[in-house]
């Protein structure tokens, strides 16, 4: 087999199954998807060592290894494509958090000749396969100076390269992942676009949808009322994200976990970075409750897509500063939260 001198962008590309699928089975479903826009990934394998020692020696008595941790990263550009938290847990991203949290997903990563082009025109020379992965945390990032983003990580316990053989130690017995593998059927052929039915191109400033969001007036009170796009709101940049905090549980005579549940109440923030004009604008008294109701948060995007975090969403802390006399701008950044609300939808159907 032939080596390469290095890895770079070009020879890499990621495909995301639902558990139990192969990546060529998104060819004619949406089971599997090759995530197309991706800007980065991540894979770290964090091994655990439980020590014991005993009176009477200063050798350690034993080094006992327990679970390994795998973690993967992803980013990619929002651009009307599959979006990675939808590939990964299903249609329910889109209604019911609850139900995505228990959403699992087999990560492949393919790693190509670097003499090539684009990966449309061979096969993989090595395929990394994790399996089982559980989405751990969500953002996206609407930002003024480049592309919006996606951003997923996701952990899990299981992590296959091309042709290996795992040993499980409970009732399973051995297990060779193998068999699973499949060159995953690629897109990139080259040419690709962000424009390349089903995208819409990438987000960028001018694309989102400031007009039909539905944002909590605070953000809105720096002047408002316009008519264009940004409605003269000022908005520099707004994100939103989740992390389902992970726990695994564990019983007797099994090595690895049986679940790795998602930690609810879970904790959904937005932020919203604007340019000041009049200051904050936000009262603070030390002598009645300051925040009121709860408000309706919902980001829209060009690309179709809609984060909607429920009508819940409190103002957690509200930041002025900048307009210093290095020649900055003041600028004001609330940051809001909420609970158990975090529905996405965009990039079209899922499994």
């Amino acid at each position: 087999m032939a080596l390469n001198n290095r890895i770079f962008y070009a020879c890499q590309a990621v495909c995301i199954c639902k558990t139990g699928h192969m990546p060529a089975d998104g060819v004619a479903g949406v089971n599997a998807a090759m995530i197309k826009g991706v800007q980065s990934v991540g894979i770290t394998s964090n091994f655990t060592l439980d020590q014991a020692f005993e009176l009477g020696q200063i050798e350690i008595y034993e080094n006992s290894e327990e679970i390994a941790d795998i973690e993967v990263t992803i980013e990619k550009v929002i651009d009307g494509n599959k979006l990675i938290y939808g590939a990964a847990c299903g249609n329910s991203v889109k209604t019911d958090m609850v139900a995505a949290g228990k959403g699992r997903a087999d990560i492949y990563l393919g790693i190509y000749t670097d003499g090539a082009s684009s990966v449309g025109s061979t096969s993989p020379l090595q395929v990394v396969m994790c399996s089982g992965m559980y989405v751990s945390s969500v953002s996206y990032t609407y930002p003024s100076d480049g592309n919006a983003t996606e951003s997923c990580s996701f952990v899990g316990n299981d992590k296959f390269w091309t042709d290996t053989t795992a040993q499980y130690a409970d009732a399973k017995g051995t297990a060779n992942p193998s068999g699973n593998y499949a060159n995953p059927t690629t897109p990139f052929g080259g040419t690709d676009s962000s424009v390349t039915s089903p995208g819409s191109g990438l987000v960028r400033r001018t694309n989102v949808d400031i007009q039909n969001c539905t944002l909590p007036s605070a953000v809105k009170s720096q002047t408002g009322g316009g008519t264009s796009k940004s409605m003269s709101h000022h908005i520099v940049s707004m994100s939103a994200s989740t992390d389902f905090g992970r726990e695994s549980i564990l019983e007797l005579g099994k090595f690895g976990p049986y679940h790795r549940y998602a930690g609810f109440p879970v904790e959904v923030t937005s932020e919203f970075e604007v340019t000041a004009t009049s200051g904050d604008l936000v009262n603070v008294s030390g002598t009645h409750p300051n925040l009121g109701a709860g408000e309706q948060i919902t980001l829209k995007d060009d690309a179709g897509t809609v984060i909607n975090l429920g009508a819940k969403n409190k103002l957690s802390s509200v930041s002025y500063s900048g307009g210093d006399t290095g020649g900055g701008n003041a600028t004001v950044t609330y940051s809001y939260s909420t609970f158990n609300a975090f529905n996405v939808d965009g990039g079209g159907a899922y499994w």
